[in-house]
């Protein structure tokens, strides 16, 4: 089972793409634990994850969670803008367990 967070500020958007991001794993057959998280939680939840996904409003912290978080950063990345504002759950996940299964 692949643990992956989506991390963002307000969740709003964020939520719809984890909706989107379930209904994928679901249809593709990926076992997965798939949640939208707040950054101010990441410390309590980051041991427990296999990918942690960083809203793209949320870029210019990825270099602050690296220096913070330095050996977790190989499961740490941005969503691409694009798959973001299209919502395509499919190809994010596919991306976060390609990325899961790199390490």
């Amino acid at each position: 089972m692949y643990k992956i967070a989506l991390i963002c500020e307000h969740g709003a958007s964020t939520g719809i793409c984890v909706r989107k991001m379930i209904e994928a794993s679901s249809k593709l057959g990926i076992e997965s634990d798939i949640a939208a998280h707040s950054a101010a939680k990441l410390e309590s939840i980051i041991n427990d994850l296999d990918c942690i996904l960083l809203a793209p409003q949320l870029a210019f912290k990825l270099d602050h969670f690296k220096k913070t978080y330095p050996e977790h950063v190989s499961k740490m990345t941005i969503v691409n803008s694009m798959d973001f504002g299209m919502m395509d759950g499919e190809k994010i996940l596919k991306e976060a367990v390609a990325m899961i299964e790199k390490k």
